[in-house]
């Protein structure tokens, strides 16, 4: 069996988003320091990571690495479904009662405008059903220069479909205009890209879990919409 090189486990966690704070490797059994994903010290041997990267913070970390599992809705509970519109990939969010419980991202390849807004529509009426939301917040669309009027009216045919299904399911739902949403999360930058990443850093410094910009723009859309519309009444008891 070959020694095995300090080079050689640098370029085995690269590939996972680790890295390796130390700089002297000696055997398996050797405490070194490493970075994890999220960019948390893990002090550990490559011999317990050489197979599973494991880091403590992000195991006890609840938004890190959702499992597609179901949560049945409790009794009273109050659930808001986030969406960021778009034509191919849209991000989702869901939370409880105010409190981030899910997220993800839906993508199909259909070429056919149609085939593919038809898609996406029994995808919201599953996660309708699945997960049973009280009021859904879906992404206001704005022309772009750097988009073009094509993909805008493609959305907006998009969102018709879908304001339509939530007309037919009788759920509630609020359009957030992205300027609005972007300014209650506090979003900074100049280009749209700088003011995805910045959606980014934020969902990093709330939740500590890295996550792609549509994810990153569907937990904002969420949050806006739980701290600024449909709140439920305040149940008040006369006894």
């Amino acid at each position: 069996m070959s020694k095995i090189k300090i080079e050689d486990i640098q370029e085995e966690l690269y590939k996972d988003g680790w890295s390796l704070i130390s700089t002297e490797y000696k055997n398996l059994d050797t405490e070194m320091i490493f970075e994890c994903s999220e960019g948390h010290r893990v002090y550990s041997t490559w011999k317990k990571l050489r197979n599973r990267r494991e880091c403590p913070v992000c195991q006890r970390n609840e938004f890190k690495d959702q499992k597609e599992v179901l949560v049945p809705k409790k009794k009273g509970e109050h659930r808001v479904l986030g969406l960021d519109q778009a034509t191919r990939i849209s991000g989702w969010s869901l939370f409880s009662d105010g409190k981030l419980l899910r997220y993800g991202t839906f993508e199909t390849q259909l070429d056919d405008e149609i085939a593919r807004d038809n898609t996406i529509k029994n995808w919201l009426i599953s996660m309708i059903n699945n997960w049973q939301p009280d009021f859904v917040a879906l992404e206001g669309i704005q022309y772009q220069k750097q988009v073009g009027v094509t993909t805008f009216e493609t959305l907006a045919r998009l969102q018709g479909i879908l304001l339509n299904c939530l007309y037919e399911e009788q759920i509630p739902y609020e359009i957030c205009h992205t300027a609005a949403w972007r300014k209650y999360c506090g979003v900074s930058g100049r280009t749209r890209a700088d003011k995805k990443r910045s959606m980014q850093m934020l969902i990093k410094e709330w939740y500590d879990v890295s996550v792609s910009n549509d994810c990153a723009d569907a937990i904002g859309i969420g949050k806006y919409a739980v701290d600024n519309f449909n709140k439920q009444p305040e149940i008040i008891s006369w006894e």
